[in-house]
């Protein structure tokens, strides 16, 4: 808690600095900025070092099916994530590192990318996201409801240590990568294959049409299908169901597929993913499959148009364009479905939920946000199959 205090305090230092301010020295090689976090960089472009990080302070309320204890409301407050990050390059090398400051603390990327053949060549080595999924690949920090989609959830691959080759440009954004997923009985090492490839058939300033695939192939991996249903319910996430079909303290070979695509018109974006995979488990002739979808639809009443990234073909922030800031409204439908048959553990079967809710992009640090989600399962969880979950977050970007 102290850490999470820390950075809280940090981040509100900063939120204050919205004004930008350059300094030059020792003959004008160096650049500082201070607007949104601390940046160097040498005006020759050769060298940058910038420090940022996110605080994303939660408030949920649920009940019912959302509830692991049936019968009963729950409630928290709680720090979803306090986060430090450094990122930069020298020459032809670029280095990331973000570390997790709540519960006991935790590295969540470490890497550095060769950049030396060209925007659509680069090399990524260590821990890092492997990229499937449009809501996955996003930064939390500017996902338009509060959590990510069920089956975003459902099939994340996570940070992992791996190899990535990945390149952009307007029309295409493609990676494919090696990663470590475990050590098996036999201490050899267990790995996932992922690739992804995005195309844009139209990017013209805010109007903007991305269509993508994505394909991972696992092994040594959790014989488990699972989601959290409408809220985190506290920082470990223990406070809520969960949607679930699995084969406990087993381990199989899973392979999983994508299908994305978004659009984004002047102030009003639109995005939508299915996702489908099975995995066969060790040692026995089961295969748990599941599926799912959501359709999420934005408009920025203030006239906005929200940010998109080429690099990780994922949209971005919202930079509000006057003093009273940028008003979001947004709506999202979501299923997730992991109906099997015995010996197969299966909890709820299948989940649907519907989220509506605003974002308040106060300065191009500060966001409020506020969700209802609606969540019901085709079998009872605890007793229960209808939820309702308030989510609220403040978050300060820096």
């Amino acid at each position: 808690m102290k850490k999470a205090a820390i950075a809280l305090a940090i981040g509100s230092i900063c939120a204050g600095a919205v004004q930008a301010g350059t300094v030059t020295s020792d003959g004008a090689d160096i650049v500082l900025k201070t607007k949104g976090g601390f940046e160097a960089a040498t005006t020759d472009g050769d060298y940058s070092f910038k420090l940022g990080g996110r605080i994303q302070a939660d408030y949920n309320n649920y009940d019912g099916v959302i509830n692991a204890v049936p019968g009963e409301d729950g409630s928290d407050f709680f720090f979803r994530r306090a986060r430090l990050e450094i990122k930069g390059h020298a020459k032809d090398w670029g280095y990331e590192m973000s570390y997790n400051l709540t519960g006991s603390g935790s590295i969540d990327q470490l890497h550095t990318t060769y950049m030396g053949w060209g925007k659509m060549a680069n090399l990524t080595v260590g821990q890092q996201k492997e990229n499937f999924g449009m809501d996955d690949t996003g930064s939390s920090k500017w996902t338009s409801a509060i959590e990510r989609a069920m089956p975003a959830n459902a099939f994340d691959t996570g940070n992992n240590l791996g190899v990535k080759l990945h390149g952009a440009n307007n029309l295409v954004t493609y990676s494919v990568g090696a990663y470590k997923t475990a050590i098996d009985s036999d201490n050899d090492l267990d790995t996932a294959l992922t690739g992804r490839l995005v195309v844009r058939p139209l990017m013209d300033g805010a109007n903007l049409i991305h269509l993508g695939a994505g394909i991972t192939d696992r092994s040594g991996v959790a014989a488990d299908y699972n989601s959290r249903l409408g809220a985190r319910g506290g920082e470990d996430g223990t406070g809520v169901s969960r949607v679930r079909a699995r084969i406990s303290n087993a381990l199989g070979d899973r392979r999983d597929y994508n299908l994305e695509a978004a659009a984004n018109f002047g102030p009003l974006h639109v995005m939508a993913e299915y996702f489908n995979g099975e995995t066969d488990v060790d040692n026995t002739s089961y295969t748990i499959e599941a599926d799912g979808y959501y359709l999420q639809a934005g408009w920025i009443i203030t006239g906005e148009s929200r940010g998109y990234k080429t690099d990780i073909a994922a949209f971005d922030g919202v930079k509000p364009a006057g003093s009273g800031g940028a008003w979001e409204l947004i709506a999202r439908f979501d299923a997730l479905d992991v109906a099997n048959s015995a010996p197969i553990s299966v909890t709820g079967e299948k989940a649907d939920s519907i989220t509506v809710g605003v974002n308040w992009y106060m300065n191009s640090l500060v966001k409020l946000s506020m969700n209802y989600v609606n969540v019901s399962t085709d079998q009872p969880i605890g007793g229960e199959d209808d939820g309702d979950a308030l989510v609220a977050r403040l978050q300060i970007a820096f």
